[in-house]
């Protein structure tokens, strides 16, 4: 979890660059809460922790998914792939 957001110029990001950044701070995420849940001697913290980090998971591949639907179309609309 990165948070680097302060030094993102939003304005200049192409969806493309918004969506890889979202992927690596779902990515970092993940870890963070994976490593976290090494720490703990709590089950029950350590299973929320890994919940948690299976969550990221999901959000990064829903990300995926969408990056991969943009980039489909940007192929379709020019007729190029990358």
């Amino acid at each position: 979890m990165s948070h680097r957001t302060n030094d993102m110029n939003w304005a200049e990001m192409s969806m493309e660059d918004v969506l890889l950044f979202a992927i690596e701070d779902e990515n970092e995420a993940q870890k963070y809460y994976r490593h976290a849940s090494t720490l703990t001697g709590n089950t029950h913290t350590r299973d929320v922790l890994l919940r948690l980090a299976e969550m990221e998971k999901g959000h990064a591949e829903v990300l995926r998914q969408e990056l991969e639907e943009l980039r489909l179309e940007r192929e379709e609309e020019t007729g190029m792939a990358d």
